[in-house]
């Protein structure tokens, strides 16, 4: 696969207090690749130093490979705590595209506010996301920075009135670029019984890149792993997001009840969150109105045990006779449902009993053909 080579020139104004910088600092700059998805391609640019000091303007400009991508544009633009888009800071940031395979982001200190500059800290911060449209999407992987300055450069440096510049040497660090994105990063993920009706579930993400979205799966007792339902996720994201979800199907089979999240890439990638245990264990015994009633030919009967029990479900005409056994065998406790199709019986009344040697209870149902 051919490699995207981005060539980077830098220049920054940087402020002072009246007092000279130290003669030598170190900077560092990234690209994290966001997303790829064959049409867009969005790329974080980040800036970190050897000490912290006061960035009051700068272009970036780095050349890109136009068969892989064109059109480069400002997505987000960030001040140094973190927020983004924000209104003040700097009056404007753009990017420009200069010439063909050629981009530049500009940073520009408003006016004469020296209370406009920002600090740039020892840690990685954001500076802002472009996007390219994707011309050829095997021509946008590999990133790779090279350093276009020599190793000590001269930066200008300002006092806090702006009258009067001063010089100190800034000494260009490692370059760096992430080839992979950074992880969908699962903060929690919790389930909870909202009394014997439901399982909540409930969990938040720090972050986001290529986030499709979530599967959530479920498995009863010692049963297999079922799919349930798909939550969308918010593709990138640098701030927390919370998600939920109401497994109102507690009538399972049993009172032991595990989910896990399937979190999904745009690019099909999975990965599997822990699991949490939700148990819901009846407190009476209990035989439900079949649904739905009246029906035709298949209808669903729920009961719930609050202990180990061995049961027949059995159904009886009008006459009392014993027509089919719906169910029969040894029940944990649990919440259950079984299905009844009555294809092969004619339309009327029927009786369906739950018989056991420490619950009897009677129902009626409606056939119509």
């Amino acid at each position: 696969m051919k490699k995207l080579y981005i060539l980077l020139t830098i220049l920054f104004f940087g402020f002072g207090s009246g007092i000279l910088k130290s003669q030598s600092e170190t900077y560092d700059l990234q690209f994290i690749e966001l997303l790829n998805d064959g049409v867009h391609f969005d790329v974080r640019v980040q800036i970190k130093a050897s000490s912290e000091f006061l960035l009051a303007s700068s272009n970036i400009t780095f050349n890109f490979n136009m068969d892989g991508l064109n059109t480069p544009t400002l997505t987000e633009k960030f001040n140094f705590d973190g927020e983004v888009n924000p209104s003040s800071n700097y009056d404007l940031m753009t990017v420009t595209n200069p010439n063909d395979g050629v981009a530049s982001i500009n940073i520009y200190l408003a006016g004469t506010r020296s209370s406009l500059a920002a600090p740039v800290a020892i840690t990685w911060t954001d500076v802002a996301t472009i996007r390219f449209n994707v011309g050829n999407p095997a021509l946008t992987s590999g990133l790779m920075f090279r350093n276009q300055l020599p190793s000590n450069t001269v930066v200008y440096s300002c006092t806090g009135n702006l009258s009067t510049f001063e010089t100190f040497l800034l000494t260009a660090g490692t370059w760096f670029t992430l080839d992979n994105p950074l992880p969908v990063e699962l903060s929690s993920f919790t389930g909870k019984a909202d009394g014997n009706r439901s399982v909540d579930l409930k969990w938040v993400t720090k972050t986001e890149v290529n986030n499709y979205g979530f599967y959530v799966e479920k498995k009863v007792n010692d049963g297999e792993w079922d799919d349930i339902t798909f939550i969308e996720g918010n593709g990138n994201s640098n701030s927390p997001k919370e998600y939920n979800y109401s497994d109102n199907d507690v009538f399972a089979g049993g009172s032991k009840f595990q989910y896990r999240l399937k979190q999904v890439d745009t690019d099909g990638k999975s990965e599997y969150s822990d699991v949490v245990e939700v148990e819901l264990v009846p407190t009476q015994f209990d035989l439900s109105q079949n649904y739905p009633n009246p029906f035709n030919p298949s209808t669903t009967i729920r009961f719930s045990l609050p202990k180990q029990i061995q049961l027949k479900i059995n159904l009886y005409n009008m006459l009392g006779e014993l027509v089919e056994t719906i169910a029969q065998g040894t029940y944990e406790a649990g919440y259950y449902k079984v299905s009844f199709n009555a294809n092969n019986l004619a339309s009327g009344m029927y009786i369906y009993r739950i018989e056991s040697s420490d619950f009897v209870k009677t129902m009626k149902m409606m056939l119509l053909k």
